[in-house]
Parts: C-alpha cells; structure tokens; sequence
C-alpha cells in the first residue's frame, strides 16, 4: 500500500507511533491508519497508508501534517518532507530515500540536530498614531496632505503622490522599528527568514533557527522587547516548533 511520508527522523528503532495518519481512513476497518516509523542506518522516515495520492493543501491537511511532526519533535530531530509526498510502499521508501539519499539526509539532520524553529510576528497597537507621527516627523507630507484638503482633494496625481510619500515613509518606519527589535535578539540565533508584511499595522514577520540551549535566552530576548515597546507593539510568538522553513527535503522518485 502507497505511505505518505511526513519526515525523516534520527532513529535506527521501528515502531508504530500510536498516532493516527493524515487522511480519513479510520471508517475503514481493514486498514490500519497508525502512523509508524521505518529505518535505514539509523535514519527513520515517518510515513502512514494512504488511498490518496493527491493531498488538497487545506487547513485540515497542513494540520493534521504539522501536528504528527510536532510530536516526533518531542522526542526526534526532525526534517521535514515536503507536504504531499507519498511514496509506493515502505520498501520502496527505504530503497529510494533512506539509501538512495542517505548522505542528503544524514548532512541535514546533522545540522538540525538540538536546533528548533521560533516564529514572531510584531505588530502595531495603534497604526494610527503612527500614521500621526509620520505627518510629524515629514513636513514635506503635511504641507502636501494640508494644500490637498484646503483644494478639497487636489489634482489625481497630488493624490498618488501622497500616498506614495506615505507608503514609503510607513516602510522606513518599520525598518527602524524592525533594527531595534532584531538588536535584542542579536547572536540568538543561528539563521533567520522574512516572511511577508500581510498588513500596515504588521511590523516583523520573522522565523528563527535556534539551538535549544538558546531558546531560554530568545524567550527573554523577547519579553524585554515587549517591555521596551509597551503598549506600542503586540507580539504572536510562537515555538518551539520543527524548523520547516529552513530545511525541508523534497523526494525525487
């Protein structure tokens, strides 16, 4: 039976996880859903039937997908498949991947290996102070926002101009914002991302490669970025979590 595979983990132990697999196939009796671990060399991938060889990316799915891997990082280094991936049947999956990739994988647990991702999303409490301060600090703005409401909206092109001016100076506004947070978290961290700004009130929009003797220190990297802040900024933080947006390994059959 075709396996979806969900990582690949640093074990030379098989086992059945207790943990049931991503797809509906409970309702069928005859088919076990468990998900399990099968090793080559100390290395385990983590796979569980499937009838489905065409994963929707949906909200249930990357779930149900993020969950299982959640909780082989409690116990695993682990290095994340690319969602979706399914493979013939677990002899194959320790042939073609286990064996065939074996020193691909072995370089990228080794690098994972005590290593968690941490994500922060800062954003503006009140984005309309900023915008007030941002009229304060450029004259050149207030006098064109001013002349345009004295003419009751002024010419099209004043208009873009405007929010042109504005636009950019919201963006240099986050950059500073941005520099003084990432100052606090200087030498925390092993590489970092950027994600994209969803919104004029989000500010950083970051994830973290952190060592786990790190994590303590980053933990209070940021509850002293949220003292410094106060009031101005709201921070979603959130891991440990596997590093998935550093490492993940995509099979070629």
């Amino acid at each position: 039976m075709k396996q979806y595979i969900y990582a690949i983990v640093d074990t030379e132990y098989e086992r059945a996880t207790g943990m049931q697999g991503i797809g509906d196939l409970q309702s069928i009796e005859e088919i076990n859903n468990e998900v399990s671990i099968v090793c080559f060399n100390d290395m385990g991938a983590v796979v569980s039937p499937t009838l489905i060889e065409d994963f929707p990316v949906n909200r249930k799915n990357t779930l149900a997908h993020q969950k299982i891997m959640e909780e082989l990082f409690k116990e695993y280094t682990v290095l994340p498949v690319k969602f979706g991936t399914i493979g013939d049947d677990v002899q194959t999956i320790r042939e073609k991947v286990l064996k065939a990739e074996q020193l691909r994988i072995k370089e990228h647990l080794d690098f994972l290996k005590d290593k968690s991702e941490l994500g922060l999303k800062v954003f503006w409490v009140h984005p309309e102070t900023i915008f007030t301060r941002i009229l304060e600090e450029n004259p050149k703005i207030q006098r064109l926002r001013d002349r345009l409401n004295s003419r009751n909206g002024g010419l099209q092109r004043e208009q873009i101009q405007l929010g042109d001016m504005v636009e950019n100076a919201l963006k240099n506004k986050k950059k500073d914002v941005e520099k003084q947070i990432f100052k606090f978290l200087t030498g925390l961290f092993v590489d970092h991302k950027k994600s994209k700004i969803l919104s004029d009130n989000m500010v950083v929009n970051s994830v973290f490669l952190v060592s786990k003797e790190a994590e303590k220190l980053f933990d209070k990297a940021v509850e002293k970025i949220d003292e410094c802040f106060a009031g101005q900024l709201k921070m979603k933080y959130i891991g440990p979590v596997p590093p998935s947006n550093f490492v993940e390994l995509t099979v070629r059959w």
